[in-house]
């Protein structure tokens, strides 16, 4: 009987076919399902345990501390050491008011520096100095010399003006035009034609001089007068670095001054 079942538990088996699109939609529907993920366990001990460490552990660092400050290891906690006093060498960190100081050694170095200085008048040469003297002229005079602004690059003109507060009885004014490439005399010309020469023109060590004089027995009145010079030169600017001029006069009560100057 048992072999009767096993043969048709065979031929069931062997015409049995699986309902293959019913199993793969059970296995679908099931991954569509959302899971539900099982959240741990917490207990309520860890906490407290944490607590415990944490202030296990501060003890113990502070214990830590304490000791080595007592064995003198680390660092010494105190109170910052003063700064100390100001001695020989030491500048305080206030300004002193030089106005408010009783301090003997400034004042004397303050004497000195006073003492130090020049007490020579401006434009006088002082011991150890490099400037050049400088000759002001009497304070009745007074002069200039300058170049017209209507020169060019291949013709100037030198202007000197002088004004006098005291008529004048003799006069004598230089002009000296330092030679270069293409310098030439041109003309010469004056604003009081009444009371001064003709310019008297002459090349003279490497310048070209113009002249000018009071006519014999004039009186200059008081006042503000020009005399020039013209001449060529080579094509460019020309310098006037190296041109003077002079004056020399002699005032109607008989005192007599002299100025000189240049062009820069």
């Amino acid at each position: 009987m048992n072999d009767d079942i096993n043969d048709r538990l065979r031929v069931t088996a062997e015409e049995y076919e699986p309902d293959r699109d019913r199993m793969w939609s059970r296995v679908s529907e099931g991954m569509r399902e959302p899971r539900v993920r099982a959240e741990p366990v917490r207990s309520g001990w860890r906490i407290p345990q944490l607590g415990l460490a944490t202030g296990a552990a501060l003890a113990l660092i502070g214990a830590i501390v304490f000791f080595g400050q007592f064995l003198g290891f680390g660092p010494v906690i105190g109170p910052t050491p003063e700064p100390p006093a100001a001695g020989p060498g030491t500048r305080s960190a206030e300004a002193t008011d030089p106005a408010t100081s009783d301090d003997p050694a400034t004042d004397a170095e303050e004497t000195s520096t006073d003492e130090g200085e020049s007490d020579a008048p401006e434009g006088e040469v002082t011991e150890g100095g490099s400037s050049p003297e400088v000759d002001t002229g009497p304070s009745w005079l007074w002069t200039d010399g300058s170049i017209d602004p209507n020169s060019n690059d291949y013709w100037s003109q030198s202007t000197l003006t002088f004004k006098s507060d005291e008529a004048l009885t003799g006069l004598s004014v230089e002009l000296r035009v330092a030679e270069g490439a293409g310098v030439e005399y041109t003309d010469a010309w004056t604003s009081g034609d009444t009371w001064f020469t003709e310019a008297e023109v002459t090349e003279e060590e490497g310048f070209l001089v113009y002249r000018w004089t009071l006519q014999e027995g004039a009186v200059l009145p008081a006042g503000e007068y020009q005399l020039a010079g013209q001449y060529n030169h080579g094509s460019g600017g020309r310098s006037a670095y190296d041109d003077v001029y002079s004056f020399e006069a002699v005032t109607e009560a008989g005192e007599s001054g002299a100025v000189g100057g240049d062009f820069e």
